[in-house]
């Protein structure tokens, strides 16, 4: 097969010799298998040789009429000799020759020992030097990542965090089919570079990395005691160019963070007290405030990105108190109009309903959504926290038992109504009920149900399952969970691996990422679970406290597998932190978009 990136035309492939007329029959590269081992930031190199045979079996060296290549993410060919970079894996080495090609297979193991500033010079030898001990006082526990968690192909470096369990000098040992690296340290915490952790990372994808952490008392070196092995799972899934946009409630700001690059995270809006949303675009926000702050005069305002002077322009101002609601969801751009020119909203009003609003002009748009949004068994029922479909024919939301619920609510259900715009009518269905409620677990029966969520191909509805109202105080004691079900309620389940289990973690807010991947689903969440040792209960900022929490709630990222759906498994799997927040702050209300600056 002739390499679509080699332009070579070779009308012969070497002088006659004896039966050897310049035509072969195949050509052989050698070596046909080579491994390297390359260290991190370094490179390798082989010299090949490519043989023409011909049909009676004769071997010539036709090296120099022929073109060699490889994927270019292992490294480059330089006439006859490769040079590869730190990217683990096999892949071909392919010698075009005219019409006849010939391949061989090279393997590269990424190999490395990193050892952190102020860490003994001599700790590769004296961990090399120890035996294995079995005191589990001595053996340190691996706080995170948490086990089996899945992570995207490109995740930014994450921190190791463990148990000191008595010692002070560490090794961290990170393996997988083509990774064999190392860090040593003095700390309970390690992270690699940026390269090397690229390395790794696109080493591993597809395969699972293993992480064990080794740890020795330096004034009695000859025993070391390894942690059991944690599963760290990357996928081939990569969720480039995407953005994450939360409110930092205890500091009343809307953040903006690209999904990779360095903090801080970029202020989209200050003085926000309370709930936001983000259109698919990323071009428009909604967001409400407490007015002069006074929390019974919530009002809703919205934001639109300016291109030319990227700027978050103001359209409609909270303070002004024209829109006295909370909640907010945009229409994807092309439904109903096809630019961003136009765009239409819907707001979660004071008096339990769902409204329609000109987001340029906050002026209330006529349809028949605040009548619909109401009805339901035991009518009048209060619709919320509504989530527009990426095609724009559906509106999902929290339909709760009796009227007026509008931030907080109650005895919560998932409806959906089918939306229609035609002749300049907007029109929306009766609501149609999809989840069966009650759900009863092990640790106990959810019959509040909220903040559903569409994912980015309309397949799939994650949404808030709560044992009692919320916001119950504390914020844990409702047990708010995330639970998943297709978008025609054919199948569903609770996403137990992204919940912890069957503790309460104060879940919420779920919202997916913009496209799909190859093998997940993404979805990002405000939850107060412990990352590793940095951020526990025990030394929480008293801001976050005062906000009603037991600890800093922060963003979280899950994977979904394709794979898992509609069968009897959990398809979800354990969460990782998203770097670079405030851990100082209570970080809720997540939205995945794109950046504003891309626009």
């Amino acid at each position: 097969m002739r390499l679509p990136f080699v332009a070579l035309a070779l009308l012969g492939c070497g002088n006659s010799n004896g039966d050897d007329d310049g035509n072969y029959a195949s050509v052989e590269v050698e070596p046909p298998y080579a491994a390297l081992s390359v260290p991190l930031g370094g490179t390798a190199t082989q010299d090949y040789k490519v043989l023409g045979v011909t049909a009676s079996g004769t071997k010539r060296d036709i090296t120099s009429t022929c073109a060699l290549a490889l994927d270019p993410a292992f490294g480059t060919f330089s006439a006859a000799t490769v040079t590869v970079v730190a990217h683990g894996g096999k892949t071909a080495v392919t010698a075009a020759c005219g019409a006849v090609t010939g391949s061989a297979i090279i393997a590269v193991n990424v190999t490395g020992d990193v050892v952190t500033p102020g860490t003994p010079p001599g700790a590769v030898g004296t961990f090399g030097s120890a035996t294995t001990g079995t005191d589990l006082l001595r053996t340190p526990l691996i706080e995170y990542p948490i086990d089996s968690a899945v992570s995207p192909r490109n995740m930014p470096p994450i921190e190791m965090q463990w148990t000191a369990a008595g010692n002070d000098l560490f090794r961290v040992h990170l393996t997988s089919s083509y990774v064999d690296v190392s860090i040593y340290t003095t700390a309970r915490e390690a992270m690699l570079a940026e390269a090397d952790w690229e390395s790794v990372m696109s080493s591993t994808a597809g395969e699972t990395l293993g992480i064990t952490v080794e740890g020795l008392a330096q004034s009695s070196p000859s025993t070391k005691f390894a942690s059991a092995q944690n599963a760290f799972i990357v996928a081939r899934d990569s969720i480039d160019k995407t953005a994450i946009y939360w409110w930092a409630s205890s500091q009343g700001n809307i953040l903006e963070q690209t999904f990779g690059a360095p903090p801080p995270a970029n202020l989209v809006k200050g003085d926000c007290t309370s709930c936001h949303s983000v259109n698919r675009a990323g071009t428009r926000v909604g967001y409400s405030r407490c007015v002069a702050g006074n929390c019974s005069n919530l009002y809703a305002g919205f934001l639109k990105y300016n291109a030319a002077t990227h700027t978050w322009d103001e359209q409609v101002n909270a303070n002004n108190m024209a829109i006295h609601g909370s909640y907010t969801t945009f229409a994807p751009v092309g439904n109903p109009f096809p630019t961003d020119a136009q765009s239409v909203a819907i707001v979660s009003m004071v008096n339990g309903t769902l409204e329609l609003h000109d987001p340029d002009t906050g002026a209330v748009i006529p349809s028949n959504l605040a009548t619909v949004s109401t009805h339901g068994p035991s009518a009048p029922r209060s619709g919320l926290m509504a989530d527009w479909s990426p095609d724009g024919t559906k509106v999902v939301y929290a339909s709760a038992v009796g009227p007026n619920q509008w931030i907080d609510l109650n005895a919560g259900a998932i409806a959906v109504l089918d939306y229609t715009y035609s002749g300049g009518t907007h029109t929306f269905s009766e609501p149609h009920f999809i989840i069966s409620n009650p759900i009863t677990l092990p640790n106990g029966t959810y019959t509040n149900f909220f903040f559903p969520s569409y994912s980015s191909d309309g397949k799939l509805i994650v949404f808030n399952a709560a044992r009692s109202s919320w916001r119950a105080n504390p914020a844990r004691s409702a047990g708010q969970r995330l639970m998943l079900a297709d978008a025609d309620a054919t199948w569903g389940g609770d996403l137990t691996a992204i919940n912890g289990g069957y503790t309460d973690l104060d879940i919420t807010w779920a919202r997916w990422a913009p496209s799909v991947g190859e093998d997940y689903y993404w979805v990002v969440f405000s939850s107060e679970r412990d990352y590793g040792h940095r951020l526990t209960a025990a030394n929480t900022d008293a801001s976050c406290v005062a906000n009603g929490v037991t600890q800093c709630k922060q963003i979280w990222i899950g994977a979904i597998s394709k794979g898992r759906l509609h069968t009897a498994m959990d398809p979800s799997s354990p969460p990782l932190w998203v770097p670079s927040q405030d851990m100082r702050a209570d970080n809720i209300s997540p939205y995945w978009s794109v950046p504003a600056a891309v626009q």
